[in-house]
């Protein structure tokens, strides 16, 4: 065996050249700890035209405005965790409620606060410019969340112009339970919520709602373009840095003509 002083003329000096970075859009993603759908999701929408780079945020999984706002306090730091030296697109922060709760400009600051000037989104802004750009203003809310929740998403959409025509809540109080909800119970729930509907639009809120997979299917059978919190924030994010996602089988938003 070399010693060190030996392995140091044993060893040959190589040289390289750097490439530049990967052509597609970097997205620098912070999650939920709770979250179990929302990186499955963007699996299947990512193709050649994005990569995503994440990290994850602690959250009790506790569905109450308290413990939302609570996530906060960790944002900044998981995004600074993301892909030390390697320049993000667009920063994206996967909680539908807790944007709601936090508060959209709050948010889009924690998340970009170390990452230069880059845009950022979540799926709470992302859903409400997904209806614009479908020209919907009249949304039928299927929501998995406690009424203290559902409270300030009916506010604030109100708020931004939309007409809430109808909201149906399952109240579920922990987020680790959201992910659990069987296709057959959406369904169920939206033949309950679509009836007799005037809604331009059906949106499915909640990154950890495994929808998205059914987007196609439940646009079908109701005729309404569905948007869900991952559909949305993947069009925004793409949208953001002036791309237009190209994901066919997952809904009309998905499938934008180029």
């Amino acid at each position: 065996m070399l010693s060190f002083e030996e392995f140091t003329s044993f060893e040959q000096p190589l040289e390289h050249q750097q490439a530049p970075r990967i052509n597609r859009v970097h997205i620098g993603l912070v999650q939920l700890s709770t979250d179990h759908s929302l990186e499955m999701d963007w699996a299947k929408l990512l193709g050649t035209q994005a990569g995503v780079f994440s990290s994850r945020v602690y959250y009790s999984s506790e569905m109450t405005p308290e413990a939302l706002d609570q996530i906060a306090t960790g944002i900044s730091e998981a995004s600074d965790l993301i892909a030390t030296g390697l320049p993000m697109d667009v920063m994206a922060f996967g909680c539908t409620s807790a944007s709601i709760i936090i508060g959209q400009e709050k948010v889009a600051e924690l998340l970009t606060k170390n990452r230069g000037d880059i845009p950022a989104t979540n799926p709470w802004t992302a859903a409400q410019a997904a209806f614009r750009h479908l020209n919907a203003k009249k949304i039928a809310v299927f929501s998995p969340y406690p009424t203290s929740v559902n409270y300030p998403l009916y506010q604030q959409l109100t708020q931004a112009g939309f007409e809430v025509v109808n909201l149906g809540s399952l109240g579920i109080e922990r987020d680790t339970d959201i992910t659990l909800v069987a296709k057959e119970s959406m369904f169920d729930a939206l033949e309950t919520l679509l009836k007799d509907s005037d809604a331009d639009l059906v949106f499915m809120s909640c990154t950890n709602l495994r929808v998205l997979d059914h987007i196609q299917e439940i646009e079908a059978r109701f005729g309404l373009p569905v948007v869900c919190s991952n559909s949305a924030m993947f069009w925004h994010a793409m949208h953001l840095t002036g791309r237009v996602a190209q994901c066919p089988g997952y809904g009309k938003l998905l499938n934008q003509k180029i």
